[in-house]
């Protein structure tokens, strides 16, 4: 069976246009037998070294295939891939392709066990890791690139990888980043980071966005009228950021029923993420999510505050949701999804 086929994610997308992917392809089952990593960097196994060479030489061997950043990570490779425009059959020329690299590299894994080298399939800790025609998991993971704004984030996130891995497996589950996030609630044209539960983006959640203008005075009334929506399982989704919605995300946290995502104004660090005190419990217990966009700071200023509100409005509202908004004159129901 051709991979793509089996694995095409975008039923809605022209292929035949040109497309940019992002891919991942893992071990089977993520055996480390690629190398290990040390700080930023991955000293490659022998097998290794085949698997990275192999990708240099995918271009050359698939015409109207071209590749753009990637990294072999010890039990994973990433890499940015470019299809063409104008081929007649573009995702059986991707499937091909990747059907022809996993081919060799599995056959030069063999041959590595056959001629005793086991070092170059053994697990990072020296252990003998997999019989050579495992090496590859069915299939591959695709993100679809729709902007240069992803496929810059990509391109980061391929640098970095390494280091994130060394951090990764320093702390806790709860707290890995990950990246890329898909939601029908997200914009699948940018690029979406996430710390903790992301589950609670799931289409059949009921989120309620929130926004409180820094002029209500009765900051009381908007945390009890939040609480009696955490009561009935509403999900709550803010950036937190102005007075009345500190105090809401305060008692988000002291609740141990409450769920809550907090979207940041700025990207999610691309470092070991390290949360608040406040936030210990909710991230252990499963009931908070942190997400944000792309890989770089942005100067928060009005014109990002506006753009921050209008994107919470717009993911609470896409499925099973709301938007609210507390200003000084009262209540007001910014958007509303049509089964809500």
């Amino acid at each position: 069976m051709n991979e793509i086929r089996r694995y095409r994610r975008f039923t809605g997308w022209d292929y035949s246009r040109g497309a940019s992917l992002f891919i991942t392809i893992s071990t089977e089952p993520r055996r480390a037998v690629f190398g290990k990593v040390t700080g930023d960097a991955v000293a490659l196994s022998p097998l290794g070294v085949i698997v990275r060479d192999a990708l240099d030489t995918m271009p050359r061997l698939n015409p109207g295939i071209s590749l753009f950043g990637h990294v072999v990570m010890p039990d994973h490779i990433h890499f940015n891939v470019n299809i063409a425009p104008g081929l007649s059959a573009p995702l059986t020329t991707l499937g091909n392709a990747i059907r022809r690299f996993k081919n060799y590299t599995t056959k030069q894994a063999k041959l590595i066990g056959l001629a005793g080298h086991s070092p170059a399939i053994c697990n990072v800790d020296g252990q003998a890791a997999l019989g050579p025609s495992l090496l590859w998991q069915q299939g591959y993971h695709d993100h679809l690139c729709l902007s240069r704004r992803t496929i810059d984030a990509t391109e980061r996130y391929i640098k970095y990888n390494p280091l994130k891995w060394t951090l990764m497996h320093g702390c806790s589950p709860t707290l890995r980043i990950r990246e890329p996030l898909s939601s029908p609630r997200l914009d699948m044209d940018d690029y979406w980071k996430g710390v903790g539960n992301t589950a609670l983006l799931a289409s059949d959640e009921n989120i309620v966005s929130l926004r409180v203008s820094r002029k209500v005075r009765d900051v009381a009334a908007v945390v009890a009228r939040m609480e009696n929506a955490v009561a009935k399982g509403w999900i709550v989704l803010s950036g937190f950021i102005s007075p009345g919605e500190k105090a809401v995300f305060e008692m988000l946290c002291r609740r141990s029923d409450a769920r809550f995502i907090r979207i940041r104004p700025s990207c999610i660090p691309n470092a070991r993420y390290k949360p608040e005190s406040a936030l210990v419990a909710p991230f252990n217990d499963n009931r908070f999510l942190e997400i944000a966009k792309g890989n770089e700071e942005i100067e928060f200023n009005r014109n990002a505050c506006i753009g921050l509100n209008d994107e919470i409005a717009d993911i609470a509202s896409a499925t099973n949701g709301l938007a609210l908004y507390f200003s000084e004159f009262g209540l007001k129901v910014l958007k509303r999804s049509q089964v809500s």
